[in-house]
């Protein structure tokens, strides 16, 4: 899913109308839906002006592995996406610190 198809998802899910996020991000309506249909060259600066009108985490709307549905959205709606990122950081970090050590103790070398 494209970046575009994400931004047009995200405003359908809040129920909003493409000209009531261009006037909240202060941008014409041909602007927003622009937006709406072009994937490339959006400016990081518009991008954040519209997670702030549709109070979502940039990398939420930039995570393309994880896809906008209503499960999605509310689960994002009450948690810091940031948080969640740097948590499965965290976690993958540990996972690979673990099949590392199983690898060692598989080939016999000292932890």
């Amino acid at each position: 899913m494209t970046i575009s198809e994400r931004i047009r998802k995200i405003r359908e899910y809040r129920g909003l109308k493409q000209v009531t996020v261009a006037n909240d991000m202060h941008i014409t309506q041909q602007a927003y839906s622009w937006l709406e249909r072009k994937s490339g060259n959006i400016k990081v600066e518009t991008l954040k002006r519209f997670c702030d009108v549709m109070k979502v985490d940039l990398p939420f709307l930039v995570a393309n592995e994880i896809p906008v549905t209503d499960e999605n959205m509310q689960m994002f709606d009450k948690l810091n996406y940031s948080v969640v990122f740097e948590d499965y950081k965290k976690l993958k970090n540990k996972i690979n610190t673990y099949e590392d050590l199983i690898l060692r103790k598989q080939n016999g070398i000292a932890a």
